[in-house]
């Protein structure tokens, strides 16, 4: 894997002086800390009876190619957990009770991570047995599992590596602006899991999807309040959480070859139609409204990278304008 480019480019922060420790810390609330452990404790799923499901009873007929890439795809951005946490606990080092939270989200990504690359060598093994010819001298189950473990881990040490060139929360970025963008990116993966979880047509795959998009949507929950403290607290950086939205990327773009290709297929997976696609996006815009406020949220995809893939050295989508939006919303409300 070649190393991917390093993102320097924060059209709308970059004015932005990078901030002490002390600067970093948002409102105290240890009783969100304490809600979001008790819904970690009362739904909290096994990751060894997964891991404990046998091959034989994933179905690997009813797998289409594009599922197994999105698992790869999935897997390869939930393994730099690590370097995630790493910058999280570095950024709110003074911030006890935010630190308190990234150990519980810790461990509930590290499950995602583990989950998805052993229910994909399983794939892999199992697609490798069914591929082979009759009479043909094949490598046992065990040795099989060991090649497909070595080919994963030289996958996910390129992601590593990539990491410790591109990955980090940018310095200046305020509180209010590292939670808006954690909801948001913890929105649109809850979301890709529940409706990819009903695309698929293989059982295994469906459950653990469906197990993934509950904790990524406790976690979306549990940074928006976060965002609502500070700006209740600080209204005032209303306009910088906007700024920071604007700037919004999911990480896979500057950690995982390829993303872009990636991102295509994991979207046409999860949102096969127009009409999903349409609806995806309404789903979308109704989750930024309810953290901003309509006009706002109508600021940040008209003029923000997300939709538009707003990277430099990248081709660029084209972003939708007011009016678009205002049609998708309108027709939406008026068909539900």
């Amino acid at each position: 894997m070649s190393k991917l480019p390093l993102k320097t480019s924060y059209p709308f922060t970059g004015h932005q002086p990078a901030l002490t420790a002390l600067e970093r810390r948002t409102v105290p609330s240890r009783d969100d800390v304490i809600e979001f452990y008790r819904a970690h404790e009362r739904m909290s799923w096994s990751l060894t009876e997964l891991l404990d499901i046998p091959p034989s009873e994933i179905d690997v007929e009813a797998l289409t190619e594009a599922d197994v890439y999105v698992v790869e795809s999935t897997m390869l951005v939930e393994s730099n957990n690590p370097d995630y946490v790493a910058n999280l606990l570095e950024y709110f080092a003074a911030d006890q009770h935010a630190c308190d939270f990234i150990m519980m989200w810790a461990v509930e990504e590290w499950k995602h991570y583990y989950a998805l690359r052993d229910y994909l060598a399983k794939v892999r093994v199992a697609l490798h047995e069914s591929n082979g010819a009759d009479g043909d001298a094949q490598p046992s189950q065990l040795h099989l599992r060991e090649l497909v473990e070595a080919a994963l881990g030289e996958q996910v040490d390129d992601v590593r590596a990539n990491s410790a060139e591109n990955w980090g929360i940018p310095l200046h970025y305020l509180p209010v602006q590292v939670v808006a963008n954690t909801t948001l990116q913890e929105f649109v993966t809850a979301e890709f899991y529940r409706n990819h979880a009903r695309q698929t047509g293989e059982p295994v795959l469906r459950k653990l999807e469906h197990l993934l998009a509950k904790d990524e949507a406790r976690h979306e929950m549990f940074y928006e309040q976060k965002m609502r403290d500070v700006l209740d607290a600080q209204p005032e950086l209303m306009s910088d959480a906007i700024a920071a939205l604007k700037e919004f990327g999911m990480p896979g773009t500057y950690l995982v070859d390829r993303y872009d290709e990636r991102r295509t297929a994991m979207e046409n997976a999860a949102f096969p139609t127009v009409s999903a696609k349409r609806a995806a996006f309404v789903r979308l815009f109704a989750k930024l409204e309810r953290m901003v406020g309509r006009d706002r949220a109508m600021e940040v995809l008209t003029e923000g990278n997300y939709l538009g893939d707003a990277d430099d050295n990248r081709g660029r989508r084209k972003r939708p304008s007011r009016a678009l939006i205002s049609r998708l919303i309108t027709a939406k409300i008026a068909g539900s």
